[in-house]
């Protein structure tokens, strides 16, 4: 024979409304913070983009030309070609220039003095807008556009 089972109170078998209110709240919160988080994952690479804009790490370096072809261009800068101003590489920090550009036919990048250059650097390259194209760490040749 079967025996009667004893009765659950109702209050102990159904949840109480806050609870069920806060569990379904939290749900919702975790998964708008999941679907978050796949969203920024999928532009990542565009969120955690950095730009150097020193010479610090370039290690584009331009191959001095032979000195009978010194009067050759040596680079492009906005179509104009680039002529060396002296072959003598000059020591500058990386820190203290600019990339203002790049010529990608011979891979180098060119920089000018940075605001933060000290007075004997700004000295050495004298006036008037000098490019400089890097030949080693802290190394720098001038250059400048050549006449027309």
């Amino acid at each position: 024979m079967s025996e009667p089972s004893p009765e659950i109170p109702p209050s102990s078998v159904h949840a109480q409304p806050w609870a069920i209110r806060f569990g379904f709240a939290v749900l919702v919160g975790f998964t708008l913070l999941v679907g978050l988080a796949f969203m920024d994952s999928g532009k990542r690479a565009e969120l955690e983009s950095t730009a150097e804009t020193t010479a610090v790490g370039d290690m584009a370096f331009l191959a001095l030309p032979d000195p009978a072809k010194a009067a050759a261009p040596v680079a492009t800068f906005d179509g104009a070609p680039l002529s060396l101003v002296d072959a003598k590489p000059v020591e500058i920090r990386d820190t203290h220039t600019r990339r203002v550009g790049r010529d990608a036919e011979r891979g180098v990048s060119i920089y000018e003095l940075a605001e933060t250059a000290t007075a004997a650097e700004k000295a050495r390259l004298g006036s008037g807008r000098t490019l400089l194209l890097k030949t080693a760490v802290n190394q720098f040749v001038t250059a400048r556009p050549a006449a027309p």
